[in-house]
């Protein structure tokens, strides 16, 4: 039996305090009607207005998503966990239940969010398409309404992250609706709006948002750029923000823009070789072993950034996990270099290579600049070790379709973790989850069996002999833990590095 919902006054776990009266919107909501001004009483002068460029389409619809949907909790500028439609929130002691007390707020067609609605659409979102959010909610045993304004969250093991979770865009709450179609989100702090330029979309303040008065600007207007163009934008001062990725487009912002408006924030992700088990000689432990050996990780973080701050990586999960510590780096990385090159060569001829019978391979990257200098580094390792190794360049979209469908041998990809936990580092890995016929059968059943661990820190024991157990078997070559880019213009206030990459465009204002 799960204790049922505490009646003493519920509290936001982190010293956060509750939200102010949720009444709020209807007040922002009356100055908009009666001003009848664009941006809810704002005069839409040009600090009202936030530029930002993204270099792809999907980064633009993802900063929409963000934008204008709302879930239980959300992000401040530092990417900590806040209240959203959950004004409160209570942990039970053990971890094995969350008890959120809901804020009075409306959705589509003036509906008054229900405990009822909350707990359909987590259970939904439970059951829904993307396998990865299902794989961070296979801890959720169940999601029930006592009362109106009450949604009780039951757990099989200890899971903190979920509150961070909850903050994501795929877990929007999406009550339902009279209309057909995916119902829409809770209103978030912008709706989208008819853009005036070709090619761009725009956002504008919504005044039924919960806390309508507190977003930063009136309007967003977003553009998806290539690189070259973004920086020469941003260097004319004709847009504030430009925000780049782990690595592609990192040399151009260097030299393109003012120095001080680049900002480096250490990512909670891992660059690294995917390979290709499906293909012959792949398949085999030596050739795996001998090629993760002979990379000098280090020179990779230097060819891509010009600075030592990226950190190799030997392990699947980046350092600074909350809660977590990873297996040990493999023994042979306290060798020296020529004993390391040494052991490889060993490893590649007990799998029969030589100089006689050299082993060919093709490595797949995308065109970018950075991509091609983390593959000279990369080659000339295992050119040292014997191999041939051929790089294949092919477009953002094409790579990407590459990885999906594994067609390459190796390839040069990214994981990045939406929330603070190694999860979404392991769960690709599956057998079930993955196209480049990586199968641990040992691990899956360990990385299943943390969801019935009785603590948290037993989850996190199971989750690292689960990462052990991989890196044993070379699942990838990790590289390095990357850093993330943009550009700030000095106008930008309430843009905040964090680890998880979280930059909510509500928390940010623009000052001229």
């Amino acid at each position: 039996m799960h204790p049922s919902p505490s009646p003493a006054p519920p509290f936001a776990p982190g010293g956060v305090a509750p939200a102010r009266p949720a009444r709020r919107w209807r007040t922002a909501l009356l100055v908009c009607l009666l001003g009848a001004l664009a941006a809810c009483g704002r005069g839409g002068g040009a600090a009202d207005t936030l530029r930002i460029d993204v270099l792809t389409d999907e980064a633009a619809a993802r900063l929409v998503a963000e934008s204008t949907g709302v879930g239980l909790t959300r992000a401040d500028a530092a990417g900590r966990i806040v209240p959203g439609l959950a004004r409160s929130w209570r942990v039970s002691d053990d971890g094995s239940f969350i008890v959120f007390r809901l804020r009075e707020a409306e959705g589509a067609d003036t509906q008054t969010l229900a405990g009822r609605e909350v707990a359909r659409a987590l259970t939904t979102a439970r059951a829904g398409a993307d396998p990865l959010t299902r794989g961070l909610l296979a801890g959720v045993s169940g999601v029930f309404a006592p009362l109106d304004d009450v949604v009780e969250v039951r757990l099989s093991t200890p899971q903190p992250e979920l509150l961070e979770l909850l903050a994501r865009p795929e877990l929007a709450i999406r009550p339902r609706h009279r209309g057909r179609g995916m119902p829409p989100a809770m209103p978030g702090p912008f709706a989208p709006a008819e853009a005036a330029e070709p090619g761009t979309r725009r956002l504008v303040a919504n005044p039924r948002f919960f806390d309508a008065a507190n977003v930063g600007v009136g309007s967003v207007v977003l553009r998806t750029a290539a690189v070259a163009e973004a920086v020469r934008r941003f260097a004319r001062g004709e847009t504030d923000l430009v925000l780049g990725g782990f690595h592609a487009g990192v040399s151009e912002a260097r030299v393109g823009a003012p120095r001080e408006a680049l900002v480096l924030e250490r990512a909670r992700a891992t660059l690294f070789v995917a390979i290709n088990r499906r293909r012959p000689p792949l398949d085999e432990l030596a050739v795996r072993e001998a090629l993760t050996r002979v990379i000098d990780r280090a020179q990779i973080g230097r060819a891509i950034y010009g600075t030592d701050a990226a950190v190799p990586l030997h392990g699947l999960t980046p350092p600074g996990l909350s809660g977590y510590v990873p297996p040990p780096d493999p023994e042979w990385v306290g060798l020296a270099p020529a004993e390391r090159l040494e052991e490889a060569r060993q490893r590649l001829a007990e799998a029969g290579f030589d100089s006689m019978n050299r082993l060919r391979l093709r490595l797949a990257i995308g065109n970018s600049v950075e991509e091609e200098r983390v593959a000279t580094v990369l080659v000339a390792g295992w050119s040292a070790l014997g191999a041939e190794v051929v790089v294949e360049k092919r477009s953002p979209r094409g790579h990407a379709a590459a990885l999906s469908e594994g067609s390459f041998d190796l390839a040069l990809a990214s994981a990045e973790a939406a929330i603070d936990s190694p999860l979404p580092f392991l769960l690709g890995l599956r057998c079930s989850a993955n196209a480049f016929g990586l199968c641990v059968e040992e691990a899956d059943r360990v990385l299943a069996s943390g969801w019935e661990a009785p603590t948290l820190a037993e989850r996190m024991a199971r989750l690292a002999l689960a990462e052990r157990l991989w890196q044993e078997d070379v699942a990838t070559i990790p590289l390095i833990q990357p850093l993330r880019w943009a550009l700030v213009s000095k106008r930008v206030r309430g843009f905040v590095p964090n680890a998880g990459g979280v930059h909510p465009l509500a928390a940010m204002r623009r000052a001229d």
